[in-house]
């Protein structure tokens, strides 16, 4: 009778893989570095959709703040 595996969610694709897995078989990251949650927290906030979000964000207080100094000016 085969033993089943535990499988846990890899911290960067969050594709299942076995557990204390040194190598995601999916995105082919390498999970022994990742020995802190505090690391895993920082990658999962330094994403795409987290970057453009303060880009957006950015550009939306620039463009207010030349419209407020604009509209002083008359």
């Amino acid at each position: 009778m085969a033993v089943p595996k535990l499988m846990v969610k890899c911290p960067i694709c969050r594709e299942p893989i076995v557990a204390g897995a040194t190598k995601c078989k999916h995105c082919h990251s390498d999970l022994s570095s990742l020995s802190s949650s505090k690391s895993s927290r920082f990658r999962r906030i330094n994403t795409f959709r987290f970057g453009f979000l303060s880009g957006v964000l950015f550009t939306l207080a620039l463009v207010l703040l030349t419209y407020l100094h604009c509209s002083s000016g008359n």
